[in-house]
């Protein structure tokens, strides 16, 4: 009786250590299904808000510019990712440690997303390079480089790069684009040892972008103070050698040039203040993913960190409508049905 016993214990603990470990080898599913909601609320708000940014530039001819060319790119982008973010829902809400459609399905999503991220970050670049040309280069804006078909060559180069770089090493072998039963996303698989040169990869590309828009962006600050400066020594008055504050202002409205420069000046800067604004953003979102890189082991955290991520193609439209004018007004007249002037 006492082996019995013992036999049967044995094959007790044999039945249950399978079931723990695929319990410990999965996020719990309480996370799973909180991720699963913020993505569905993500995805309708993204693809309103982005729609609406792309029907703006195209019936608000204030807002038919070479910049909004690039915004234009960006929003379209962030429109594709969040186009499917309900797919990845479906398979965080899977419970079988399978994606609920085909594979081919998954791994298209995870493609999507590699290729929206890399778009995103190269139109940013982009954009940042356009208001530092405007702005230093030619403030009309219209002459050189900046030009409707050479911004449209620069687009059609953003998309040739972010499908090279997110496609291509997969197809070598470097990473499998597929699904994640750890973490039910899809993403990359878990069975492919060459994943981490494919994180390595994207991970230096986007980097790279964000340190040269960021040079672009200081570049701009240095230019602007400068401009400034030199604005101020011309037109300040001169306390100390008793210069006539009339003089001073018939003097500044005898040549209309310099208040003009001046006002056009102050309209690109807000505009670049709006769209630094979004590279901040962007910078945050992927912030956790970055200190996620550096903390070793799976974790619940990364499950978090990547839904954060996906909420930067949400909130650039939520930007354009509380900052700047232009969007905000024809962000109204849509919504509420009246005709855009």
């Amino acid at each position: 009786m006492v082996v019995t016993q013992v036999d049967s214990t044995s094959l007790d603990r044999i039945t249950i250590i399978p079931s723990v470990t695929s319990e410990i080898n999965a996020v719990a599913f309480i996370h799973r299904a909180i991720v699963a909601a913020s993505l569905l609320v993500f995805a309708l708000v993204g693809l309103l808000g982005n729609a609406l940014v792309i029907i703006s530039v195209i019936v608000g001819r204030r807002l038919r510019t070479i910049t909004n060319v690039l915004v234009v790119n960006l929003a379209f982008a962030d429109f594709m990712a969040c186009t499917f973010l309900p797919f990845q829902s479906a398979g965080l809400l899977s419970q079988t440690r399978r994606y609920p459609l085909h594979e081919a399905v998954c791994a298209a999503v995870a493609a999507v997303g590699y290729i929206s991220v890399c778009c995103s970050v190269h139109s940013l670049v982009a954009i940042a390079f356009v208001r530092w040309y405007v702005i230093t280069k030619s403030i009309r804006g219209h002459q050189g480089l900046h030009t409707p078909k050479k911004i449209a060559i620069m687009v059609v180069i953003i998309w040739i790069i972010s499908i090279s770089f997110m496609v291509i090493p997969p197809v070598l072998g470097i990473g499998t684009l597929g699904y994640s039963e750890y973490y039910s996303l899809c993403s990359l698989t878990d069975t492919n040892e060459l994943e981490t040169y494919f994180i390595l990869l994207q991970g230096a590309l986007i980097a790279n972008a964000l340190l040269l828009t960021l040079v672009f962006y200081i570049r701009i600050l240095c230019h602007v103070l400068q401009h400034n400066k030199q604005f101020r020594d011309k037109y300040a008055v001169d306390e100390d050698t008793g210069s006539n504050s009339t003089e001073a202002s018939s003097s500044v409205s005898a040549g209309s040039h310099p208040p003009m420069i001046k006002a056009i000046n102050r309209k690109e800067i807000e505009i670049t203040k709006n769209l630094f604004m979004v590279v901040c953003v962007f910078m945050l979102c992927f912030l956790a993913t970055i200190v996620n890189f550096f903390i070793p082991g799976s974790s619940v955290f990364t499950l978090y960190s990547t839904m954060i991520t996906f909420a930067n193609s949400v909130v650039n439209p939520i930007i354009y409508g509380l900052k700047h004018p232009n969007f905000q007004e024809i962000f109204n007249q849509i919504l509420f049905c009246r005709p855009v002037r």
